[in-house]
């Protein structure tokens, strides 16, 4: 949420893809088939004019790496 301050990455997209990561290591390999509605998010956020296309990414690559990372340690 930090680099929200300099940069509006999209929260939702973050979010999104923090659950979609975290749900396949809790319930099994098959919740990974949900990953391209990350994509579908972004993609409204961009039409939206809400964000860029740049910013969707960012904000999904560190939502899952982040919510991964506390996930899995907190495991």
């Amino acid at each position: 949420m930090a680099i929200t301050v300099w940069w509006k990455v999209s929260v939702h997209t973050a979010v999104l893809s923090g659950a979609i990561v975290c749900t396949p290591i809790a319930l099994g390999p098959w919740w990974l088939l949900l990953l391209p509605g990350v994509a579908l998010v972004g993609w409204s956020r961009v039409v939206l004019r809400d964000h860029t296309r740049a910013r969707t990414v960012v904000g999904a690559l560190v939502g899952a790496a982040a919510a991964g990372l506390a996930f899995r340690s907190a495991r």
